[in-house]
C-alpha cells in the first residue's frame, strides 16, 4: 500500500474516533473556462429495475484548465495547473451511487452508513469495477469510473473558482462536510447542484476515479488524458463528510490502494454515448 493510501485510511480512522482533521485555508484556483453550462441538464435515464433508476447529465467537450498554480500552498499533487482537452461529450452521474443501486445489482450492501437513498460507501476500487460489469451485463449499456480529467472538468462546471459553488462560505449549501454532516453521509443530491446539474461533487462521498495517481501532472497541454500507465493506488476525488473545505476543492487529489475501503469513498458511474 502507498504513503497516500494510508494517510488516508489513516484520516478516516482519525474521523471515526471523533475528529477531523484541522487543514489551513486554500487559495482559489485559476482556470479558464470551459464549455457553456447546460440549461437545463440534458439527462438520460437508465433503468435497474424494481423502479430503481439512475440518471445521467451529458457533459458537453471542451478545455479548462486542470489542478492549481504552482504557487497554490499544500497543493503540490495538484500541478503543474495545465491546459486539458476532452475531445468527446460524456454522459456524467449526476449523483453518487446509492445504495439501493448498487443493492439492486450486487444484492448487498457493504456500507457503514445505511440508508437506500444514501451513497454507497466502503467499497473499493475493484468492487466499483464489478459493479461497473453487473451493471453493463443488466443493462445492455457501457459504463465505467470517470477519468480524473473528466472527473475535475464536471466538477468545475466553467467554474474557476476554489469550489465551483463559489468561495468557502458558499461551500456548507452544496457540500456535506466537516462543518455539517453530523459525522455522517446523507441522501444524494439534498445539495444545490453546481452549474450542469451536478449533485455531491464536493463531500459526502470522495469518489472513485478510473486513474492511476502520480505525485504531479505531466508537464504540458493533455488532450483526453488517462493518467500514469500504472501505479499502487488509484485516484480518489471531490472529499467526504467528514473533510475540511480545503480538501473538497476542485482541484484536490487524494488516493487510495484500489483493494481498499473505508467508509469515507464512493463513487459515480460514466455512461459510454450510444453511436
Amino acid at each position: 500500500m502507498s504513503l497516500r493510501s494510508i494517510t488516508l485510511s489513516l484520516f478516516f480512522s482519525t474521523l471515526f474516533v471523533g475528529g477531523a482533521l484541522g487543514v489551513a485555508a486554500a487559495p482559489t484556483d485559476r482556470s479558464a473556462p470551459a464549455a457553456p453550462p447546460l440549461s437545463p441538464p440534458e439527462l438520460e435515464t437508465i433503468e435497474l429495475g424494481n423502479g430503481i433508476t439512475m440518471e445521467f447529465v451529458r457533459v458537453a467537450p471542451g478545455t479548462f484548465q486542470m489542478g492549481s498554480p504552482d504557487e497554490a500552498a499544500g497543493a503540490s499533487d495538484e500541478t503543474p495547473c495545465h491546459k486539458v482537452t476532452l475531445t468527446q461529450p460524456f454522459l456524467f452521474g449526476k449523483c453518487e451511487v446509492t445504495q439501493e443501486q448498487w443493492s439492486q445489482i450486487m444484492g448487498r450492501n457493504p456500507s457503514r452508513f445505511k440508508g437506500k437513498k444514501l451513497p454507497v460507501d466502503t467499497v473499493s476500487w475493484q468492487d466499483c469495477q464489478q459493479f461497473l460489469a453487473k451493471l453493463g451485463e443488466a443493462s445492455g449499456r457501457t459504463f465505467a469510473l470517470p477519468t480524473e480529467a473528466q472527473w475535475e472538468y464536471a466538477c468545475r462546471a466553467d467554474t474557476a473558482t476554489a469550489w465551483n459553488s463559489g468561495e468557502e462560505a458558499t461551500v456548507p449549501g452544496s457540500a456535506w462536510c466537516d462543518g455539517n454532516s453530523d459525522g455522517r453521509t446523507h441522501p444524494v443530491g439534498g445539495k444545490k447542484p453546481n452549474a450542469w446539474g451536478l449533485h455531491d461533487l464536493h463531500g459526502n462521498v470522495g469518489e472513485w476515479c478510473s486513474d492511476w495517481y502520480g505525485i504531479h501532472y505531466s508537464p504540458g497541454d493533455a488532450i483526453d488524458p488517462q493518467g500514469p500507465p500504472g501505479g499502487d493506488s488509484k485516484v480518489v476525488r471531490g472529499g467526504a463528510w467528514g473533510d475540511n473545505p480545503s480538501l473538497l476543492r476542485s482541484a484536490s487529489r487524494n488516493a487510495n490502494g484500489p483493494d481498499g475501503a473505508n467508509h469515507g469513498i464512493g463513487f459515480r458511474c460514466v455512461l459510454k454515448i450510444k453511436s
